[in-house]
């Protein structure tokens, strides 16, 4: 396993690779997500391997491992194991929420040092249940949207885990993104499309087609948008990572919003 971590520029230049850490992804697929916490000051990076069951985070520069949850290579559905966790999230206190997983359809909840605070969740297809759960998104509301890929589902749920609503419909629902106005976009990875919703769940637009071309998607997997607006969307099998630049005069709210702002990072 090579280059399992590299930064881009927005050209798509390379401008660091991250070798040194390669080692953490022996015998696995690589990182499965990469998430900057917005609330953190420090812009920390945290990386999931979800074939080796761990969640790293990282210093900015790559120099430092800070901390590792989840023991490699051991399963687990308690307070220190994971089972293939998916995807993570944050609430303003820095909070952890970690989608886990494909073993173990569960959302597990830290408080910002790691320690366990509690989860829910269990194999099923019922309010409250998950199978499969992929992806995790708050709101400034801390609400939690959980991607609940195999149910072709997105379920809402409060900071503790009280089930609110569910929003049916979907084919393979991968990524939830929410941005500063606090609509919800999803990507539907199989269908090839981004879909938008308010928060009530109503369906405001989407689109999106599958192919290998520039512009098309074959399963996408991940997205993720800069304060300029530009979107970035990485196919899991097309293997890539796209760059799509609003037109001049388009109608802005056809347009994945701006992300929440990052914490400025404390200078030394």
């Amino acid at each position: 396993m090579r280059n399992c971590i590299v930064v881009v520029d927005g050209s798509g230049t390379v401008i660091e690779a991250w070798t040194q850490w390669d080692k953490l992804f022996e015998g696995g697929g690589g990182p499965h997500k990469i998430r900057i916490s917005p609330y953190d000051p420090e812009h920390h990076v945290w990386v999931i391997n979800d074939a080796r069951h761990q969640i790293y985070e990282f210093t900015n520069d790559g120099k430092q491992l800070v901390r590792t949850m989840g023991e490699a290579d051991v399963a687990g559905n308690d307070e220190t194991h994971f089972g293939r966790p998916q995807d993570i999230a944050w609430l303003p206190d820095g909070s952890l929420l970690v989608a886990d997983g494909l073993g173990n359809s569960r959302v597990a909840k830290f408080d910002k040092n790691g320690k366990f605070l509690m989860a829910w969740g269990t194999r099923g297809n019922g309010p409250g249940q998950f199978s499969g759960p992929h992806g995790i998104a708050t709101d400034r509301n801390r609400r939690v949207y959980v991607a609940d890929r195999s149910n072709h589902r997105i379920q809402i749920f409060d900071e503790n885990g009280k089930y609110l609503d569910q929003w049916p419909g979907l084919r393979q629902a991968n990524d939830i993104l929410i941005s500063a106005d606090q609509h919800v976009w999803v990507a539907d990875g199989t269908n090839s499309k981004v879909l938008e919703y308010d928060q009530n769940g109503k369906l405001l637009y989407y689109w999106g087609t599958y192919g290998t071309f520039p512009g098309g998607f074959w399963e996408l997997h991940q997205m993720s948008v800069d304060s300029e607006g530009n979107l970035y969307g990485a196919d899991s099998f097309g293997g890539r990572v796209q760059k799509f630049t609003p037109r001049a005069g388009v109608d802005r709210a056809k347009l994945i919003g701006a992300p929440a702002p990052l914490m400025t990072k404390a200078t030394p």
